[in-house]
């Protein structure tokens, strides 16, 4: 039994169609990669880095702010670059630098009162500081050696805190 062909018209028509579609769909993958309404055309990467949020300065971040920890940002200037706060807490902390998934630094004012008595850390008010950020360490599933009351996960992330003159620890806190 012979198979019947498509007419040359319904072949032209379905290929005109499909270019159609393909036109489209490459104009809108377009449009949501490279533009941003209200501004300028954008490259694949700027765009990509907005996409994943990096705390700031001026960001609370949660396990801090749970500790009475807030961070502004100021224009100053630091006495230790970026850096040379980085490589002391590396040599402060050399297990977690060695196994996080990723690390920051953020300057900042460091303001974290004293709340407990007796005093547990002397009262920090708008202190320069670096704060190292060690991400997503691994530990073992059993480990609740730093807070028992914290259900167990695979993971937890280092916060050390650097006088941004002396790069003295001032504290370091485990979340």
């Amino acid at each position: 039994m012979p198979v019947k062909q498509p007419s040359p018209r319904f072949r032209s028509m379905t290929a005109l169609l499909g270019g159609s579609l393909l036109a489209i769909c490459i104009l809108w993958s377009g449009w949501l990669f490279f533009y941003q309404p209200g501004g300028p055309y954008l490259s694949p990467s700027t765009l990509l880095s907005g996409l994943v949020a990096t705390p700031t300065a001026n960001q609370p971040i949660a396990p801090l702010l749970a500790q009475g920890i807030t961070l502004r940002s100021t224009e100053q200037k630091p006495a230790l670059s970026q850096q040379q706060a980085v490589e002391i807490a590396k040599r402060l902390e050399p297990d977690a630098a060695s196994k996080a998934k990723s690390t920051s630094a953020r300057y900042a004012l460091l303001t974290y009162p004293m709340t407990n008595t007796p005093a547990t850390h002397p009262d920090w008010d708008n202190v320069e500081v670096w704060m190292i950020w060690y991400q997503q360490i691994p530990q073992s599933v059993g480990d609740t050696s730093f807070d028992s009351s914290i259900p167990p996960r695979s993971y937890h992330d280092l916060y050390v805190f650097l006088d941004a003159n002396s790069g003295q620890e001032l504290f370091s806190l485990l979340a």
